[in-house]
């Protein structure tokens, strides 16, 4: 009985048409801001401009102006502004935007004055003492704007007690100029009013920024952090030639501004070894460092990026790793010596690199310890009695995990639990989320459903007749049917699917759970399903429709080979586009519009090589030959992880890690035992893709568990491979690095699992959960950030049936690949654990 239903109504879910039955239709709004159009011009005061037909007025954000005054100025409705500027929603008014101000005939631009400030002459300080100091009380206490207040202390989130807060002073009252004042004039007048007023403040001074110049470099001129720059300066991200900047005094003297800075980078960074497939503009994100600064400390890096070199990397601000313990008598706070490494701690402490990193995410990224600064150890706890656990009427005896446990076994995970402090961008701050609700997104799904080819396969009826109680099969052709008909009553009967159609309707399934779940929070979609086939020409007919280029996220196609075309219209309109299964495409580096969910090989080849050096740095490692793996995917990872070892310097060193390769191939397995050892874990990687050969090699090194420690080392696929005994991969403690993961026992799986069911009679297989997860992701990411979602993904946090997704930049003018991947172990009692995730960003939770 169960076997009909599931078969009936995914039966019905084929001849029925998806696109008409399940979108969902409510209010559409979708703007398109030519940001690209407007920043391609100079700005001139009240500059007529056409932008898809509609006639806009720019105008630049002053100090003292609001929205009100703006709205006033050009006689429009403040709402109008907001709808052509949606920004201000997400950011409120901010001194330097550019607006588009819709055109009004009736609004006399030439007499309109307009009041400029220019820079304040000082700065006062002002501290909040109770909660009654609102914006709007400080700024009438001062006479100033609250937008002001905003502008000149960027870090501030929340007014609460003990905040202390820049004031910006205007010694001189602004005067009116007129709107044909050239900003040549002006920017000229500012910058003499800047110098004089400026050259006799107590606490700041002027600098003159100068071509090659960044924060950085300016921060270590001047002895001052880069955060107390930007503070003084919240327009000056991203410097220009000529600009003047504020910079706090210093008590202490300052070097000849050249010399100085030489010699501040060669006195305080740390070194890295390039390895294979990394870039300068990769190193130059991961260390937030530009690529002058790096040529500066290494002269070697002007003529090419060799792998294998070691390159100094200066130092920031933050010496010490910003953790903070919930529970301080869980941790030991340890100073780094001079010339301690990781590996060393590590042994010292008897832990593995990846626990001292879940502890101290900053070395997560850095990898490497630098002198005097101070990181947290975790306390061994004290032995503890087993106690006795009541269950029913018997007793059972529960053992106190050990020290190292995977984050799922230990019940100290509170007791180690550590928080991250994160700066959140005010664009992405938890303040903003929600403003987005009122929008209506379009979505427009492309996935390969075959549906003709389904309703063809499956145009067979079954006819129940009054008087007897067989089944008459025919043909649905139109006279065969009128006939049976007549006789009695007809169903539907269904028969298969084509091809792999089935995968991609569970797909949809879970992207339609993802939807009821966003609806239910109030959002507002408008869902778009086109069916791909697998043929190029088949999607021609929908990407040139209104639906489709009216869309804020697409997902699919699911085929590299289809995706070109919509793609490149993808990049053209900005629209986001989601590849949901392909795990290598050409697309990701050169479009920015592009996110890859699943890891590419190479980068999983890597996170494989650096599970290696981080956890078996001292182990006997063996790669066991079953065929010539050279210039193959497995090869690749063998050589990756011989100069990971090779750069830990431990390698073939008497407490560090011995590399060896054994020729299964051509000595059988008899000689293995001479290669093991009985002293070090001994870890081993076989270089095939080939089912057959790795069974027969682990079977055969199954056989040496019980005298020897093992730790096979494989990939996810091992997991498919029918002709391998699940007990073997315990006994040889499989590991391996995964894209996916499910917690069955997570209760938002739980309920994920129950809604499935209870929908579409049927339980989700990847494909469903996969659809879920990133419906569900990416409808998040639009809902809490609007369309401008990339900049805010690092701080998103959503809960997943099967992935956590980390989006990264792949290149300079490249799309995002999810880093987010897991570490998974079998373990010799049964389990199989994710021991943790790799990836992802750390955040504080308070």
């Amino acid at each position: 009985m169960g076997w009909s239903i599931i078969v009936k109504f995914e039966r019905i879910f084929l001849k029925r048409d998806l696109m008409r039955i399940f979108q969902v239709t409510v209010f559409f709004f979708l703007f398109i801001f030519c940001s690209g159009l407007v920043d391609a011009q100079q700005l001139k005061e009240n500059e007529l401009v056409v932008i898809h037909g509609e006639k806009f007025v720019l105008h630049q954000v002053r100090t003292g102006e609001t929205l009100f005054s703006v709205s006033k100025k050009y006689n429009v409705d403040s709402n109008e502004v907001v709808e052509n500027n949606p920004d201000i929603k997400k950011d409120g008014l901010k001194i330097g935007a550019i607006l588009k101000i819709p055109y009004n005939e009736n609004a006399d631009l030439s007499q309109a004055p307009v009041y400029k400030k220019g820079d304040p002459s000082r700065f006062e300080h002002h501290t909040i003492t109770s909660r009654n100091e609102t914006p709007y009380f400080i700024a009438k206490k001062y006479n100033i704007s609250v937008e002001e207040i905003y502008a000149y202390n960027p870090e501030v989130r929340r007014f609460k007690k003990g905040t202390e807060l820049r004031i910006p002073i205007w010694d001189a009252q602004p005067q009116p100029i007129s709107e044909k004042t050239t900003e040549t004039s002006i920017s000229s007048t500012r910058q003499t009013e800047n110098v004089q007023t400026q050259g006799t403040s107590d606490n700041l001074q002027v600098h003159t920024v100068k071509s090659g110049e960044t924060l950085y470099s300016i921060s270590q001129q001047y002895q001052v952090s880069m955060n107390e720059i930007i503070k003084y300066n919240p327009d000056q991200h991203s410097l220009k030639a000529g600009a003047k900047i504020y910079i706090p005094k210093q008590n202490l003297s300052v070097k000849t501004p050249a010399k100085h800075q030489e010699a501040m980078l060669h006195e305080r960074y740390f070194e890295h070894v390039i390895e294979s497939g990394e870039t300068m503009w990769g190193i130059t994100q991961k260390y937030d460092v530009t690529e002058t600064e790096l040529k500066t400390l290494n002269p070697v890096l002007e003529t090419g990026f060799p792998a294998g070199v070691v390159i100094k990397i200066p130092l920031r601000d933050v010496t010490t790793v910003e953790a903070k313990p919930v529970n301080s008598d869980a941790f030991e706070k340890y100073q780094v010596q001079k010339g301690e490494t990781l590996h060393g701690l590590a042994e010292k402490f008897h832990m593995t690199i990846p626990e001292i990193k879940q502890y101290n995410p900053a070395l997560a990224e850095r990898n490497l310890l630098i002198n005097g600064e101070v990181i947290l150890i975790p306390r061994k706890p004290e032995p503890m009695e087993e106690q006795p656990l009541a269950i029913g009427n018997s007793e059972e005896t529960r053992a106190v995990p050990e020290y190292g446990q995977t984050e799922e076994e230990s019940v100290y995970d509170e007791f180690y639990k550590v928080e991250i402090p994160v700066e959140i961008p005010e664009s992405c701050k938890p303040d903003n989320m929600g403003m987005f609700t009122n929008n209506t997104y379009t979505i427009s799904l492309f996935l390969p459903l075959f549906l003709e080819a389904n309703d063809t396969l499956n145009k067979e009826t079954i006819v129940f007749t009054e008087n007897m109680d067989s089944l008459l099969v025919s043909e649905t052709t139109d006279d065969k049917v009128d006939t049976l008909v007549e006789e009695g009553t007809q169903e539907d009967k269904f028969i298969k699917f084509y091809g792999t159609s089935r995968n991609f309707l569970q797909f949809y399934e879970g992207v339609l759970l993802a939807i009821d779940s966003m609806q239910n929070r109030g959002m507002n979609i408008k869902l778009n399903v086109f069916d791909t086939q697998q043929k190029p020409d088949s999607i021609r007919r929908f990407i040139y429709s209104p639906d489709f280029l009216q869309s804020n996220l697409i997902i699919g196609p699911v085929y590299p080979n289809v995706q070109s075309e919509v793609a490149s219209i993808a990049a053209k309109n900005r629209i986001p586009m989601i590849s949901p299964l392909a795990a290598q495409s050409d697309y990701l580096k050169s479009n920015p519009y592009y996110y890859q969910v699943n890891p590419d090989r190479d980068y999983l080849a890597l996170k494989t090589a650096e599970l290696v050096a981080d956890e078996y740095f001292n182990s006997n490692f063996v790669v066991v030959k079953t065929n010539n793996y050279a210039n193959t995917p497995e090869g690749k990872i063998v050589n990756m992880i011989q100069e990971k070892l090779y750069n830990t310097g431990l390698l073939n060193q008497p407490n560090g890690v011995s590399f060896s390769i054994y020729d299964f191939e051509h000595e059988g397995a008899f000689g293995l035992r001479r290669i093991l050892s009985k002293e070090k874990e001994n870890v081993i990687y076989i270089p095939s893709a080939n089912e057959g050969e790795i069974s027969v090699a682990i079977s055969n090194i199954s056989n040496l568990a019980d005298d020897y420690s093992i730790t096979l080392l494989g990939s996810n696929r091992y997991q498919q491979y029918q002709s391998i005994e699940i007990e073997k991969f315990h006994a040889l403690k499989l590991k391996y690095i995964a894209p996916y993961w499910v917690d069955y026992k997570k209760p938002s799986t739980i309920d994920f699992l129950e809604k499935f069911k209870s929908n579409f009679y049927t339980e989700p297989d990847n494909f469903g959960m996969q659809g879920y997860d990133i419906a569900f992701y990416f409808l998040n990411a639009l809902n809490v950030y609007g369309n401008d979602f990339y900049n805010c993904l690092p701080y998103l946090q959503v809960d997943l049936t099967q992935g956590n997704y980390q989006f990264e930049k792949v290149s300079q003018f490249g799309g995002y690949m999810n880093q987010g991947v897991s570490v998974i172990s079998y373990k010799p009692n049964y389990d199989i654990v994710r021991e943790r995730v790799e990836g992802q960003l750390h955040l504080a939770t308070n």
